[in-house]
């Protein structure tokens, strides 16, 4: 072999071997940097683009992750949904699920709210759909780096994510007109599978949804974004009812636990004592919370009065006292007990109407013998055997568990404590709740 053979062989190396891996075609060779340079000098040539990626295996599949521009998603991804109330052909034609345009709007509000703040958008799943040309090493390893060169007009179809891009491009359309540029130079995570299936494109996409959704006692603590997440925070450390007695994973409590609500519950009653209302969306109810929460004046007086007006309802009640007294040890097995004994003040149901009578007298009214209100709501009989909630909150000795029970109770409770909303801010009268503790003082 010539002098002049050996040095060219050095400054141009060739690639070892090409493979196809369905519309990919990748080249194998000699090192990163050879890599790198066919790949630039295919897309310079082209009008393509080149993407740093990383390959490796899942099973039997290549798979490349990499990361793309905002802009680039909004522009070159591709998907194609099913038509709603489609037939079966018609899914099974389709790569993606029908879209839901509430889903993608909300996507594109949270990136508004935060382009110029800090947030995070998971990755997308895509498939190749086109040919495309990969450049990569010829490393004896299962992670290796590599280009992919997207020629000019092909696109890469969305397996997972389409909401994640029809939320990029509403933002970039209609939220974001004034941080357009901030946006379109993001980036976002991709993982590519060298798949063309539709078939097994429609089972990753079925894989991918099996996921475990977050419990929404966890989203009540962790997402602090929405200003009445943070009084649940707030609320359980100053409440001695809920502090060290809140459970933050359970979607829902056992009969041995020793937690005396979830997250959920308590954000539940922070909602109906906020708002008036707690089977608001959660998107309405973000917007109102951060309308009354927005400074940090608000927030501390909200927070303020909250705190005031659940620890008067818990003092006078003697169930709720009996548990706030409790700071650890072996007495949280008390808890379990009372619940167990069914009262009504230690379900979701009744810590919803507590909130919602507070929203009247401490939100909506703002009534100056306020605690007198929250003293008598406490000192009621919240047993489940009571004359008071028969048919409106308690069925055969069941919780009933409906919007229309809560706002029967809430009227329940208006007439046995001696509050009317429709006074504006009453003086305090008799309340029936007075002659029955009369009567049982003569007793």
């Amino acid at each position: 072999m010539s002098t002049h053979a050996t040095e060219d062989s050095k400054t141009h190396p060739r690639p070892q071997h090409e493979r196809q891996i369905g519309f990919v075609r990748e080249v194998l060779c000699e090192d990163l940097e050879t890599a790198q340079s066919r790949a630039g000098a295919e897309s310079v040539n082209t009008s393509g683009h080149s993407i740093p990626v990383v390959v490796f295996q899942q099973g039997k599949r290549y798979n490349m992750a990499g990361a793309l521009s905002m802009g680039f998603v909004a522009s070159r991804l591709e998907a194609r949904s099913a038509t709603i109330r489609g037939s079966i052909t018609d899914v099974n034609n389709a790569i993606n699920r029908p879209e839901i345009p509430e889903h993608s709007d909300a996507i594109a509000r949270y990136l508004a709210d935060n382009i110029r703040g800090v947030y995070v958008l998971p990755p997308i799943a895509l498939n190749v759909q086109q040919p495309v040309r990969l450049y990569s090493v010829d490393y004896e390893a299962q992670v290796r780096p590599g280009y992919l060169v997207i020629p000019p007009l092909a696109k890469l179809a969305i397996t997972d994510g389409q909401h994640r891009r029809s939320g990029i491009v509403k933002a970039l359309q209609t939220y974001c007109r004034d941080n357009q540029d901030a946006l379109l130079n993001d980036g976002i995570a991709v993982m590519i599978t060298c798949e063309s299936d539709i078939n097994q494109i429609h089972q990753d996409f079925a894989d991918c949804s099996k996921t475990k959704a977050l419990a929404p006692s966890q989203v009540a603590v962790y997402d602090r974004r929405n200003p009445a997440n943070r009084l649940v925070v707030d609320v359980e450390q100053k409440c001695p009812l809920f502090t060290g007695k809140v459970d933050a994973t359970s979607t829902k409590l056992g009969k041995r636990s020793t937690a005396v609500f979830t997250a959920n519950q308590v954000r539940q009653f922070v909602k109906a004592m906020l708002v008036g209302s707690w089977g608001m969306g959660d998107l309405d109810f973000e917007k109102r919370a951060r309308e009354r929460l927005g400074t940090d004046e608000n927030y501390l007086m909200y927070l303020g009065r909250i705190v005031e007006y659940l620890n008067v309802v818990a003092d006078a009640c003697p169930v709720l006292h009996e548990l706030s007294q409790i700071s650890g040890g072996v007495n949280m097995n008390r808890i379990p007990v009372r619940r167990n004994e069914g009262w009504i003040v230690l379900t979701a149901t009744g810590l919803v109407v507590i909130g919602l009578i507070g929203h009247e007298i401490m939100m909506s009214k703002n009534a100056e013998d306020w605690e007198e209100y929250a003293h008598r709501l406490g000192a009621l009989d919240w047993s489940r055997s009571s004359e008071n909630w028969q048919g409106i909150l308690v069925n055969n000795g069941k919780i009933i568990t409906t919007q229309s029970s809560a706002k029967a109770a809430v009227v329940k409770v208006r007439d046995l404590i001696g509050w009317s909303p429709d006074l504006g801010i009453p003086s305090l009268g008799p309340s029936p709740l007075d002659a029955l503790v009369e009567v049982s003082a003569t007793a």
